[in-house]
């Protein structure tokens, strides 16, 4: 019986091993053919210090005498992977404060809660205390943008490059008025290579 056992064991750990992936990537040693949480980090801070050298943050704050304050709107997945896109969000978010330059709006189900927050604040707390209502501040820029995936197969080899793009849109005007991709220098966290072994 335990031989029996020990046969299909092994018959069933090279049947699984015909379809593991070897994967080649670009970003830290964790395997995976997928864009994972490391990679988005990297690629939304590089994103971001490209927003902070851009002519039109350094026109804004000549022009207004202070930096502007951004939000994060909605982060569209069009890899048919389901991927969660609140990873680029967090990670834009993260690197916009870190940015120094950059403010940051909280989001819009953020800002209904704090609103809520004030009512109950006019209702219940110290009038000393209470903040006011309807006197907050107000971005004065938008932050859309959408992840992709480009898949090319070669033989046994599959190569899968995520494709990664954020819109600044003027909240006033509601003009889109740059765009940004990750540089050449860390679009290599971007690339999956997985070849599938052979039975």
């Amino acid at each position: 019986m335990k031989k029996v056992c020990f046969v299909a064991l092994a018959m069933l750990l090279v049947a699984s091993s015909a379809f593991a992936a070897k994967v080649k990537r670009g970003g830290d040693a964790n395997m995976t053919p997928y864009l994972n949480e490391s990679d988005c980090r990297v690629i939304c801070t590089d994103i971001v210090g490209q927003i902070v050298d851009s002519n039109l943050i350094k026109q804004f704050a000549k022009k207004n005498s202070r930096d502007p304050i951004v939000t994060i709107g909605r982060i569209k997945d069009e890899t048919g992977e389901f991927f969660d896109t609140q990873i680029i969000a967090n990670s834009l978010k993260t690197a916009i404060i870190k940015s120094g330059v950059l403010e940051f709006m909280a989001n819009s189900d953020i800002r209904d809660e704090m609103r809520q927050e004030l009512i109950n604040q006019a209702d219940h707390a110290k009038e000393s205390q209470a903040k006011a209502i309807d006197d907050e501040d107000a971005a004065d820029y938008m932050l859309t943008g959408s992840v992709k995936i480009m898949v090319q197969n070669n033989g046994k080899k599959q190569e899968r490059t995520y494709i990664v793009n954020i819109e600044i849109t003027d909240v006033q005007s509601h003009r889109s008025v740059d765009m940004f991709e990750p540089s050449e220098k860390v679009k290599d966290y971007l690339k999956k290579i997985g070849s599938v072994k052979s039975r």
